[in-house]
């Protein structure tokens, strides 16, 4: 059995294209991080709603319009280490890329757009900021004003699934990489899920993802999108150094499997 390429990959935002976890980059303060993260974990298990998590983050950080673009000027200071390039081999490879992310819409476009990817690829939060105080919302009023763009999608346990089955038309196989609770449960939509390391690791994403990147770099993704054959096909274009970085990362054992069927046709192409 040979290695199929992709037609779609996508891709989280926060610790998988940058090295930040969004909003919550807005706090050092340690205690309100180890709330967010119980919340989460909480919510992932099933004992409370994921959007009752998204408003209560809100409103433990609750961030201002300048606080928002120092958001924005932070996920371009920590792209991780060739996301740029891995995205430009993908787009030239007719390869239509997405970022599906459970942040604020606001920065993550911005640093989608800077990233090569078009503003209608990306799927985030759409929540609206107080022009009058120049606040998002008064804590008080968090949760409401952050689920007031819909509950249906992104603030539920599957939404990434359900945003990925309802948004991305395209017809073929899709990828799909990220580093979080939230990315794994969009497994189900997706024809691989990537589980991505070089960030921030997981213990149970890394033991449940198929395929594992444990690199800073991302360039395996290119071998898993296009099989070896083409990314080897690369050298000598623009995409050289990329492309050389993906086959040195993956001699290297960056890549690692957790299904054997998954492995074995990756061996085999």
């Amino acid at each position: 059995m040979r290695w199929k390429p992709f037609q779609v990959a996508l891709f989280d935002c926060d610790s998988t294209l940058s090295a930040v976890e969004g909003i919550d980059v807005l706090t050092d303060d340690p205690t309100t991080r180890a709330a967010i993260s119980e919340l989460t974990d909480l919510a992932m298990e099933g004992e409370v709603p994921l959007e009752d998590v998204y408003g209560e983050r809100l409103a433990m950080i609750n961030p201002t319009r300048r606080e928002m673009r120092a958001v924005k000027n932070q996920y371009k200071a920590a792209v991780v280490p060739d996301a740029v390039e891995v995205l430009a081999a993908l787009t030239a490879a007719d390869i239509e890329t997405w970022v599906i992310s459970g942040g604020l819409l606001e920065p993550v476009v911005e640093f989608a757009t800077w990233l090569g990817v078009s503003a209608d690829r990306v799927k985030a939060v759409e929540a609206e900021f107080d022009p009058l105080d120049g606040n998002w919302w008064e804590p008080s009023q968090a949760e409401a004003r952050y689920l007031d763009y819909d509950r249906g999608d992104l603030a539920r346990t599957d939404g990434k699934a359900s945003i990925i089955e309802s948004n991305v038309a395209t017809e073929g196989r899709r990828l799909f990489v990220g580093d979080g609770a939230s990315d794994l449960a969009a497994a189900s939509a997706v024809d691989l899920f990537v589980a991505y390391a070089g960030v921030v690791e997981r213990a149970d994403v890394v033991a449940q993802a198929p395929a594992v990147i444990t690199s800073r770099s991302l360039a395996p993704v290119l071998a898993l999108a296009l099989g070896r054959d083409r990314v080897k096909e690369l050298i000598g274009t623009d995409h050289d150094v990329v492309a050389r970085t993906c086959l040195e990362s993956i001699d290297a054992g960056s890549l690692q499997f957790n299904d054997v069927t998954t492995e074995r046709a990756f061996d085999a192409s």
